[in-house]
């Protein structure tokens, strides 16, 4: 195929300037809602990458570009999915970009960016940056119901990239869990076996197992009282098994399991509490600008014009860092060191940047139930 050719005044890049970019992807229900077939979609949208909103940050302007495609489509058709992040990749360097990070699972649908043509140091995975914001989230939720990590039986869903490189950091900087549990699917057997020894090695009286995310029904799994997500497959946790006391922080998309159910089960029992992972919060708002065609806004209920909010998901994050920091490491490969994740942590803590509030879906919690859940399930021990 033709390699897709991007016209910048469609897209109004011609007048941004920017320092740094994220390659993003349509989520797996978009073209399902427009009533569009994958194809017919790209149709639409002119078979080119477009700017999808640029937002204005404190460190610098920072461009999101989305490739027309799900990663569905990015995974039957690798080339293709090349073709268009190329496309896009040439289009925020003209734009001024110094550094640019893939979005979700982007970064594997092109083998973590070895498919594309770019300097060097300027491409990232952004996982570091990732790991970072989860394990900043985690610390918060943790304080805020006083829990401590070294009493939680950690459950990691999703032991690939984002979840090994988390688990990892998280151990360096707050010391043994009371038990981790790994799960992912029985294929992936051996490799987290691997990563468990290499675990016990690192930090010796680590009690670690592996549990089948794909079996149903009461497991290991069910008896971690802190999980943490990032799996590419849906709903594999099972609300209803998840035990009275249980803090979920989920960085998977989509979640890896049903919102709503676990919303109604807080409504009743008040006993867990669910929250995104991955994203960070700036001291002060900032204003984002939406470049969408006005027909895919409003067909999907896309917000529109300007708005202005604190918060930022750390893929997105991840390049502006590097923009200002020189000496904050690329990250290509499939898990990134805990040096990088300390570096990326210290620099985000030098610019104020802090979790969010603990929210899930756009609903949060209010301050009587997380007072009531710390009074509940808080650890004494906790500090």
């Amino acid at each position: 195929m033709r390699r897709p050719q991007v016209t910048h005044d469609r897209h109004a890049s011609a007048e941004v300037e920017i320092c740094a970019a994220t390659l993003s992807y349509f989520g797996p229900n978009v073209a399902r809602q427009l009533g569009m077939k994958p194809k017919a979609l790209r149709a639409k949208l002119g078979n080119e990458p477009l700017m999808s909103s640029l937002m204005e940050t404190p460190l610098g302007n920072v461009a999101v570009v989305m490739v027309p495609m799900t990663f569905v489509d990015m995974i039957r058709d690798r080339q293709l999915a090349a073709d268009y992040s190329q496309a896009a990749l040439d289009m925020v360097r003209t734009m001024g970009a110094r550094h640019v990070s893939q979005s979700g699972l982007l970064a594997s649908a092109l083998d973590y960016g070895a498919l594309l043509d770019a300097p060097e140091g300027m491409l990232t995975t952004g996982h570091a940056t990732t790991a970072a914001s989860i394990l900043l989230t985690v610390e918060a939720v943790l304080k805020r119901c006083g829990r401590a990590w070294r009493s939680e039986t950690v459950g990691v869903i999703g032991v690939g990239s984002i979840g090994q490189t988390t688990i990892a950091a998280a151990i360096d900087a707050l010391g043994l869990p009371r038990r981790l549990v790994l799960s992912d699917l029985a294929a992936k057997r051996a490799e987290i076996t691997d990563f468990a020894d290499d675990l016990r090695a690192s930090y010796p009286g680590l009690d670690v197992s592996f549990a089948d995310a794909g079996r149903h029904g009461p497991g290991p799994l069910c008896e971690s009282s802190l999980i943490m997500g990032s799996t590419s497959t849906p709903g594999v946790l099972q609300v209803e098994l998840i035990p009275p006391g249980g803090i979920v922080v989920d960085d998977s998309v989509p979640h890896c399991f049903n919102v709503d159910q676990a919303f109604a089960r807080a409504a009743v029992a008040k006993d867990v509490i669910i929250a995104n992972g991955g994203a960070v919060r700036f001291p002060e708002p900032f204003p984002s600008t939406s470049y969408l065609p006005t027909w895919l806004r409003d067909s999907l209920d896309w917000p529109a014009g300007v708005h202005r909010s604190p918060d930022i998901t750390s893929c997105i994050l991840c390049p502006l860092l590097m923009a200002r920091h020189s000496d904050l490491p690329a990250t290509l490969g499939k898990s990134a060191p805990v040096a990088a994740v300390q570096a990326f942590t210290a620099a985000m803590d030098a610019h104020g940047i802090t979790a969010p509030p603990i929210r899930c879906d756009g609903r949060t919690p209010s301050d009587d139930y997380l007072d009531q859940f710390a009074g509940r399930f808080g650890d004494t021990g906790a500090s």
